[in-house]
């Protein structure tokens, strides 16, 4: 292993509403489609929040039934995230359990475990608040119940044959790009050669809604139907919920070399912060989220002049997007570099995945350096006038790009931002 390594993504993983794989999600994201529908959760039509961006659990389950994954009971989010890794890991190259993953790391964010209401209340029902009356109960709840937070890292590196370190991240919306960008770091500083990295969530649950709910993030709306996202639009009223994983390979330069990998993209770049300021809101000045942005930059050893695009967090809330905006403009403040910028935002198509959003948005971001296209931001059509960057919203737009942020920044203040390179 060399220390300082280049660090290359040698396979991707995605499950999302638009699509169960990199190629099929990909080609919806150039095409402009939207993944978000009606939706409730179960045993509640009349719940406020009246849209979403549900994952086909019968195309998922179809996709994946021959590989095993499924055999003990699961999470969505543990189920989503298995099966991305195990659909990058294949992409990259490898076999599951052979002898070229027993070193790898396994680094993955994921959030909230899910909860079953029904489940909640025979567990602690009027008889039942002492341990050994729950201990009584415990074989009759259902089995996700009793999953930890640290559930996705252990089954991905079982499942899979990965003995090397594993880490599982819990930092709300940042979870998935921390855990790329730390990742990164592993690799750089000898302690493995692959990673598995990247992160899952299913947010779409009574609890776990009820609770963003009472935080006032979700759109209530309804007239706007599958254009619900509008990130930096005046009319933006909430994110939009999703579901899914997006996972990734990461790969050392000399592994990559040795095996005649084809990279899809160099990750040059990792920066993080906290804004220390308040949970639900960023700082008014952006101060965190552009801290990320520079030492991602610095890390990456790049001048902000040499960066393209950026994928934004853009979340379609009134808060995040108007910040995130004055972020970008501060950092990239020289020679009014920000007015070159294309900024473009995936949650405008597939909602957002909480703890896995920088997931796919990372995969997307090295996809576009690939491929010279930058999906556009759908359903700006009132465009706010605090938020006046070019947000590519005439749709896909072909234009090359040497270097491109990856943003996501998340409840509590946690901001990441991830430095993708064309692989040359």
């Amino acid at each position: 292993m060399n220390k300082g390594n280049r660090v290359f993504v040698t396979g991707l993983g995605v499950v999302s509403s638009l699509g169960l794989e990199w190629k099929a999600f990909w080609a919806a994201l150039l095409a402009g489609r939207s993944g978000i529908r009606p939706w409730a959760p179960e045993h509640c039509e009349s719940f406020p929040v009246k849209f979403a961006s549900p994952v086909d659990k019968e195309a998922f389950a179809a996709a994946f039934a021959g590989e095993g994954l499924f055999d003990e009971p699961m999470e969505h989010r543990t189920a989503f995230g298995l099966a991305a890794a195990r659909s990058a890991i294949r992409d990259a190259g490898f076999a599951p359990g052979g002898e070229a993953l027993r070193h790898a790391a396994v680094v993955v964010g994921s959030g909230t475990p899910e909860r079953d209401p029904a489940d909640m209340l025979l567990a602690l029902d009027a008889q039942g608040r002492a341990i050994d009356r729950l201990a009584e109960r415990r074989a009759a709840l259902n089995p996700r119940l009793r999953q930890n937070n640290d559930a996705l890292a252990e089954m991905i590196g079982r499942q899979n044959g990965c003995h090397g370190p594993s880490l599982n991240v819990s930092m709300a919306c940042a979870g998935a790009a921390q855990a790329i960008g730390l990742g990164l770091r592993m690799i750089r500083r000898g302690e493995a050669d692959l990673v598995v990295a990247g992160g899952a969530d299913s947010v779409l649950n009574m609890a776990t809604m009820a609770g963003l709910l009472m935080l006032g993030a979700p759109s209530l709306a309804e007239n706007l139907g599958d254009r619900l996202s509008t990130p930096f639009d005046r009319l933006r009223s909430g994110f939009v919920a999703a579901e899914g994983a997006g996972v990734v390979v990461l790969e050392s330069e000399a592994s990559a070399l040795a095996r005649g990998a084809v990279p899809y993209a160099e990750l040059a770049g990792f920066g993080c912060s906290a804004d220390a300021y308040r949970v639900t809101a960023p700082h008014p000045g952006g101060l965190g989220a552009a801290a990320a942005m520079r030492r991602a930059l610095a890390d990456g050893g790049v001048e902000p002049a040499q960066v393209g695009s950026i994928n934004a967090h853009g979340t379609s809330t009134p808060l995040n997007d108007a910040i995130e905006t004055a972020a970008i403009k501060a950092v990239f403040a020289d020679g009014e570099h920000y007015r070159r910028l294309a900024v473009s935002a995936n949650k405008s198509q597939f909602g957002h995945l909480i703890a896995a959003s920088g997931g796919p948005e990372f995969i997307a971001t090295a996809l576009s350096v690939r491929d010279g296209l930058i999906p556009g931001t759908l359903n700006l059509a009132n465009p706010d006038p605090v938020c006046d960057l070019d947000y590519v919203a005439e749709g896909t737009r072909a234009q090359a790009v040497e270097y491109a942020l990856s943003n996501s920044f998340g409840f509590g203040g946690f901001n990441v931002s991830l430095l993708v390179k064309r692989h040359a």
